[in-house]
């Protein structure tokens, strides 16, 4: 009996356990229970669970703005008004002690790859200068027995000399760009042409004027029969002349750089206008070189050495004419958009 009763537990124990597996879900796990992977969460429905997309294109637009300022370490040149002509040959202090206003910015914004440039700067001086020469006084005898006496009596004369000088040069073009768009940082070797073709605006505004005094001048001759004297009165003079232009020119120029390092790059410009169109005075060019470095992935900064010519004439019979020539070191910081 008591074999009975074993035997009959163990077969009822063997036919129990395949009918709790079938009960119990793979894993162990009870029916209802979180699912593997995250503890005591039920795992999202298929539905919501998302896939990265593809990347996002590049906006087509893009833009540069740089603020800029050139010292001139040289300024020569001739201005003309109204026939009253002067030489200028200036170095950086004589060019910055004068100096009452100045402004220069670059800007660009292009579609793709065609796009507008702007070039804008304005320079105001005022300079003056004053000449003054003593007067001389001489007394003397002479003659047989030192009978006859002279005396000179020469007054000072002094000369004033001013110039005011306004000079805005205001570019606008179509460009179109060759390469990589226009950046702060790139790989080595990348590089970007940019030719351009637009006008130039040239505003020139010169002020000349000279102002001379003199206090009179005389002779005497005294002698024991007779004497007599010469005399010349104070007197002044002034000449005064003013000049306001604006040219319009034609422009066509490029402008080029290349990555030496993802930070380093070279760059370069050169530009024409005018071409001596109706006079031949009547032209401007600019040509510029140096080095950009980039401190951050947005801005950089520049240094180059730039050269700067601007000509234009009215071609009256009483000559308004300018003649500048400029060169020098330019610095400037570029931001990228």
């Amino acid at each position: 009996m008591i074999h009975a009763a074993v035997l009959t537990g163990l077969v009822g124990s063997a036919l129990a356990t395949p009918a709790a597996r079938a009960v119990a879900p793979q894993g162990g796990q009870a029916p209802g229970s979180a699912q593997a992977g995250e503890p005591g969460k039920p795992s999202p429905p298929a539905a919501n669970r998302t896939s990265p997309g593809p990347p996002e294109s590049p906006s087509p637009w893009a833009g540069t703005l740089e603020l800029y300022g050139l010292a001139p370490l040289r300024t020569s040149g001739t201005a003309t008004v109204r026939g009253l002509s002067t030489d200028f040959d200036l170095d950086l202090g004589q060019v910055l002690q004068p100096l009452t206003a100045l402004a220069s910015l670059r800007g660009s914004v292009e579609y793709g790859r065609l796009g507008l440039l702007t070039d804008l700067s304005y320079l105001s001086l005022q300079a003056a200068q004053g000449v003054s020469q003593g007067g001389l006084n001489a007394d003397g005898s002479f003659g047989p027995l030192g009978r006859k006496s002279a005396s000179v009596a020469i007054g000072s004369t002094s000369i004033n000399a001013s110039m005011g000088l306004v000079q805005g040069v205001y570019d606008l073009a179509l460009r179109y760009r060759f390469g990589e768009r226009e950046s702060a940082v790139a790989r080595p070797g990348s590089f970007t042409v940019i030719p351009y073709a637009g006008i130039r605006l040239v505003n020139v505004q010169y002020d000349l004027g000279l102002e001379g005094q003199g206090s009179g001048s005389s002779i005497t001759v005294t002698g024991p029969n007779n004497s007599f004297s010469l005399n010349r009165p104070a007197g002044s003079f002034t000449r005064y002349g003013e000049l306001s232009s604006t040219v319009a020119q034609p422009l066509v120029g490029s402008q080029a750089m290349l990555f030496l390092s993802p930070r380093l790059r070279l760059f370069a410009r050169g530009d024409i206008g005018g071409f001596g169109i109706d006079q031949p005075e009547n032209l401007s060019w600019n040509a510029q070189a140096g080095l950009g470095y980039a401190i951050g992935n947005s801005t950089q900064l520049n240094l180059s050495w730039r050269l700067l010519h601007l000509g234009g004439s009215s071609g009256a019979p009483q000559q308004n004419a300018f003649d500048v020539n400029e060169n020098g070191i330019e610095a400037g910081v570029k931001f990228f958009f």
